[in-house]
């Protein structure tokens, strides 16, 4: 399927990023066009996706001002519909059939599956505006389509979401009379996370950590993340830390996030990911820097800028590790 999903997006005029085929991460591709930056995981079963990987997809999206999406075939109760928008923990999932009408075609999915059924939301603005272009009043148009006045003015203030049986059978009653379509897609490619989620999720990600006594992602040296952890602070920028994703640690002032791996560079682990690291940056556009425990090293390494853990203190200013960073990397 991951197959199919990366031709979808080359099709469709996206770039991408290799295959995050670290593990674990909680996303699978980088895909960008225009403006437009998503987070793509892809899955079989929908289930695998743990609560976990959820959160931290989340919240890496929210910080690279990018869409989180799940594109799956099925839950252990079967396959998930076309033209329907799942969500597993909090993130938005829908078939793949669904997903490439979305991005060849920008038919954008209309119905959203919760507890208790499946919904459309209508459009109430859109609903009032037109009732009143054919001057009828609230009682008037609900006699016409048999229901209470009191729903029709509850539909033009969105306080309620329709069933999708009642609500394809009332908007085609509305659209006749009013001679307009009143449903509203769900336009999955702009709705990143709100800072609300997010503050939640970041919330839950920290518990958990204190749960378990530690500060943050195991991967590596503790000793170097509060080293690290200290520099980025110190130069006024917003910093997170994932051991979920192919960097450890994305930190940023304004714009897109500068994006770096950490440990020792005789890490196979940290090695591997170098690649993906740099195709990554190249589709988010953001810079990527090695920062590493070693003392004495290259100032580059499989093509990325490297910082020795030792220089750090004497970098005072983001623009100066920024200059360090495109030095380094024009002695590739």
């Amino acid at each position: 399927m991951t197959k199919e999903v990366i031709k979808q997006l080359e099709a469709s005029g996206f770039s991408l990023s290799d295959e995050c085929d670290v593990r674990p991460s909680c996303f699978d591709l980088v895909a960008r066009r225009d403006e437009k930056l998503i987070l793509v995981k892809i899955l079989t079963n929908i289930n695998a996706l743990s609560a976990e990987d959820a959160m931290a997809l989340q919240l890496v999206a929210h910080f690279f001002n990018a869409t989180p999406l799940i594109v799956g075939q099925k839950t252990g109760r079967g396959n998930l519909d076309p033209g329907v928008v799942y969500k597993r923990y909090g993130v938005s999932t829908i078939a793949p059939s669904t997903f490439q009408r979305m991005i060849s075609e920008e038919v954008m999915p209309r119905e959203f599956s919760q507890k208790g059924g499946r919904y459309v939301a209508l459009d109430g603005r859109k609903l009032r505006e037109a009732r009143l272009e054919q001057n009828l009043s609230s009682e008037e148009l609900a006699r016409c389509v048999q229901v209470s006045a009191r729903a029709i003015l509850a539909y033009e203030n969105n306080e309620i979401e329709a069933s999708t049986e009642v609500a394809e059978r009332l908007a085609q009653r509305l659209e006749r009379v009013l001679e307009t379509d009143l449903m509203i897609p769900i336009d999955l490619l702009t709705s990143p996370p709100q800072d609300s989620e997010i503050e939640g999720f970041r919330a839950r990600i920290e518990s958990e950590w204190s749960r378990q006594g530690e500060p943050g992602p195991d991967s590596f040296d503790r000793e170097l993340e509060q080293r690290v952890n200290r520099f980025f602070e110190r130069l006024g920028m917003k910093v997170l830390w994932t051991d979920r994703a192919p960097f450890h640690v994305a930190a940023k002032e304004k714009g897109p996030p500068l994006i770096s791996g950490v440990g020792s560079i005789k890490s196979w682990a940290l090695r591997k990911r170098m690649s993906i690291l740099k195709s990554v940056s190249e589709i988010a556009e953001s810079d990527t820097v090695i920062i590493v425990e070693e003392g004495e090293v290259r100032e580059n390494v499989a093509s990325l800028p490297v910082i020795r853990q030792l220089e750090l203190e004497s970098i005072e200013k983001p623009q100066e590790l920024k200059k360090i960073i495109a030095e380094r990397s024009e002695q590739v």
